[in-house]
C-alpha cells in the first residue's frame, strides 16, 4: 500500500507524547541536582541529545512491534505502511549518531548513561533479550531507564556521579514502575495473539492492578520521607485513581479501561505541570507538541489524538 510523502510523519515517529515524560524527568534531574530551575545552553544541549537517543529507540520499538501494534490498532506510521522500515533504521541510525557526537563535550560519566540509554533500549526491544517480552523484566527496565538513567542524566549535565542521587529518585522509579504495570494492563489481549508475555500478561488483571497500586503507594510514602514534593504531587494525585481502577476490576470482573488509560496518562501530566512551573518556558514547548499532534493526527489519521482517556 503506498501513501502521499508527509515529512511530518518523519517527525512523529519519534512518538513526541511520551517524549514529554523525558523531557520532564530529565529537567527534573537537572532540578534536583541544582536545586532551582531556569534553561541553560547544558540544559538545551542535553535534551536535544536525549531526545536524540529515545527518538531513535522509539523507532526501533515499533519496527519491532508491527504486528502487535497492527492487532492493537495503534502507532500506524510503520505498521500502517506509511514509513518504509528501510527508511526508519537510516532515521534512528542518524539521531544516534548524531546524539553520540554532541555527547563529547559532556564529561564521561554523562557519555556513559548515554549509552546505557541506549543499550537499556535495544536490549528492551530486540531479541534474543527482548526485555518487553520479559515479564517484570520490563517493568524493571523502564522504571530504571525512566526514573534513574532519564533523571541521572539530568543530573549529570550539573553535578558529578553521586550513588545517594540513586535514592533522591527511588520515588520517581516505583511511580514509573506503576504506571508501566498499567500499560501493560490495556494490551494484555493484543500481547497474548502475538505471543508477548509482558507483566500485564503475567500477572494478570488482578494481581496487576494490586501490584501498580502498591507501587504507586510506595512512591507517595518515599516522597514523603524524602520530602519530596516534586514526586509526592503526581504520585498523591494519581493513587486514588490506581485504586479506583483495581478495585472496579474486583468487584465487576472486568478493566475499566477508559480510566485505566487515564491512571497511567494523569501521572505524566501532572509532572509535566510541575516542569512547566520549574522552567517557564517548557510550557510553550508542550503547547506546540500537543496542538501539532492535535493537527497532524486530524489531518493524517482523520482522528482526535491525544486525549487524556482515549485510546
Amino acid at each position: 500500500m503506498n501513501f502521499k510523502f508527509n515529512p511530518f510523519d518523519y517527525l512523529f515517529i519519534l512518538r513526541p507524547l511520551i517524549l514529554i515524560p523525558v523531557w520532564d524527568f530529565f529537567l527534573i534531574g537537572s532540578y534536583l541536582a541544582r536545586q532551582k530551575g531556569g534553561f541553560t545552553i547544558e540544559i538545551i544541549f542535553g535534551l536535544m541529545i536525549y531526545t536524540f537517543i529515545m527518538g531513535g529507540v522509539y523507532i526501533l520499538n515499533q519496527i519491532t512491534d508491527i504486528e502487535t501494534d497492527k492487532i492493537n490498532k495503534k502507532l500506524f506510521l510503520l505498521s500502517g505502511g506509511y514509513i518504509k522500515t528501510k527508511y526508519a533504521y537510516i532515521e534512528m541510525s542518524i539521531l544516534w549518531i548524531l546524539a553520540i557526537v554532541f555527547s563529547l563535550q559532556f564529561s564521561k560519566t554523562f557519555i556513559i548513561f548515554i549509552f546505557v540509554s541506549l543499550l537499556m533500549g535495544i536490549l528492551y526491544s530486540l531479541p534474543p533479550i527482548k526485555l518487553k517480552g520479559k515479564p517484570i523484566l520490563d517493568t524493571l527496565s523502564n522504571g530504571i531507564g525512566y526514573g534513574m538513567i532519564n533523571f541521572g542524566v539530568g543530573w549529570l549535565v550539573f553535578r558529578n556521579f553521586e550513588w545517594f542521587m540513586f535514592l533522591k529518585f527511588l520515588p520517581y522509579f516505583l511511580s514509573i514502575c506503576a504506571v508501566f504495570i498499567n500499560t501493560t494492563i490495556v494490551d494484555i489481549e493484543g500481547d497474548k495473539k502475538v505471543g508477548e508475555k509482558t507483566t500485564g500478561v503475567f500477572l494478570k488483571e488482578g494481581v496487576s492492578y494490586i501490584a501498580s497500586t502498591i507501587l504507586m503507594a510506595g512512591a507517595v510514602i518515599i516522597s514523603l520521607i524524602l520530602k519530596d514534593i516534586i514526586c509526592l504531587i503526581p504520585a498523591g494525585i494519581s493513587l486514588p485513581v490506581f485504586i479506583y481502577v483495581a478495585s472496579y476490576f474486583f468487584l465487576k470482573n472486568k478493566i475499566n479501561r477508559k480510566f485505566t488509560i487515564a491512571s497511567f496518562r494523569l501521572p505524566g501530566l501532572v509532572f509535566t505541570i510541575i516542569t512547566a512551573y520549574l522552567y517557564p518556558w517548557y510550557l510553550l514547548l508542550v503547547i506546540v507538541i500537543l496542538v501539532g499532534m492535535r493537527v497532524y493526527y486530524k489531518y493524517r489519521f482523520g482522528m482526535t489524538y491525544p486525549t487524556l482517556s482515549g485510546g
